[in-house]
């Protein structure tokens, strides 16, 4: 099935607790701050549904329509097909938005093609990830990627810091585990679903490890707590400051504070060789994605160097338009290997 953008907004009025500025977020998707970056996100689901987008952003199968984005590709023509989606919903919303689903959930097809790394730790999780690619075609959740670990003294191993402070398992019960620690990451408030794995790969050399653990978290889940900073728009003209009061991707510290993860949920544990495998791997699938927005941001900042250099009458000079022309190539690089991708 595909969403269209009003369910997306009921689907994260789901009570989860987001601070913002000393103040807790009554609804996310009203809030000033979160407001603008939810409204694209909310047309980018509308697309799925409009009669002039829906074949480039969705796929049908066995009389079903399921998001482009979302597909484990097999084929060329599926890069390809991903690729015009993306286009399409760049110059649908006049400007440059990296987190909007489509290029976290590759980091679950790398799981996918590791199914032997993870038989070997338990067969279990390789259902686990079987499961969840069927269930995110299926229910057209905005999935983002929790990786990042609060800095604390990287020099030590988790266990020699403070232990609350890094995601790690504090038990486990016969419903899943239970996680406490903290995750940086950019739209979980208004996003339905995180695949949250390590970011750090210093277990002490240990095979095992209560902090080599990674899972499909619900954001809505009792004991998470999400404290962003603060946004930018509003704080600002419009008119001085387009982006910023339009695209601002707002990022958050994920706090867990005792979140129960079911064992269906559950995609590694303990096994350190399964959390080193994804993250050597998970770039395999999203690179692409965050390739084709820095092809659209090297766009936008050629257009405004061009802008630039005419207002002030200096698009005649040779210097100046050499670096014009130094901009282009770079942006024909990041273009060929876009191609190199599919």
């Amino acid at each position: 099935m595909i969403r269209n953008g009003d369910e997306y907004r009921d689907s994260i009025r789901d009570g989860r607790e987001i601070w913002m500025d000393g103040e807790k977020v009554k609804d996310v998707t009203t809030h000033p701050m979160f407001k603008p970056i939810v409204d694209i996100r909310a047309r980018i689901y509308d697309m799925q549904h409009d009669p002039q987008t829906r074949d480039d952003m969705t796929y049908e199968e066995d009389g079903d329509r399921f998001a482009i984005g979302l597909k484990l590709p097999r084929t060329h023509q599926d890069w390809h097909d991903k690729r015009a989606a993306i286009d399409k919903v760049m110059d649908d919303v006049g400007g440059v938005v990296t987190r909007v689903g489509d290029e976290t959930v590759g980091e679950m097809w790398s799981l996918y093609d590791g199914q032997d790394v993870l038989n070997e730790v338990d067969p279990q999780f390789s259902e686990n990830i079987r499961n969840h690619i069927d269930r995110v075609i299926l229910q057209d959740p905005f999935h983002v990627s929790a990786n990042t670990d609060p800095k604390g003294d990287r020099s030590k191993a988790p266990q020699d810091q403070d232990p609350d402070m890094l995601l790690h398992v504090v038990k486990e019960t016969d419903q899943g585990v239970v996680v406490r620690g903290a995750k940086y990451e950019t739209a979980a408030p208004y996003a339905n679903q995180a695949f949250t794995k390590p970011t750090i790969a210093n277990w002490g050399n240990a095979e095992l490890s209560d902090y080599a653990v990674g899972f499909i978290c619900d954001l809505g889940s009792p004991g998470i707590r999400m404290i962003c900073r603060t946004g930018f728009t509003g704080r600002a003209p419009a008119e001085d400051y387009p982006l910023a009061n339009r695209f601002d991707e707002v990022d958050a510290l994920v706090v867990f504070d005792n979140v129960l993860v079911p064992w269906e949920n559950l995609l590694f544990y303990r096994h350190t060789r399964a959390a080193t495998f994804i993250r050597s791997t998970l770039h395999r699938y999203s690179a692409f994605a965050f390739v084709q927005r820095i092809l659209r941001m090297s766009d936008l900042m050629i257009g405004a160097a061009l802008f630039n250099v005419r207002q002030t009458g200096l698009d005649k000079q040779p210097a100046v338009q050499e670096k014009l022309a130094q901009l282009a190539v770079y942006r024909e690089g990041i273009h060929a290997l876009s191609l190199i991708h599919i």
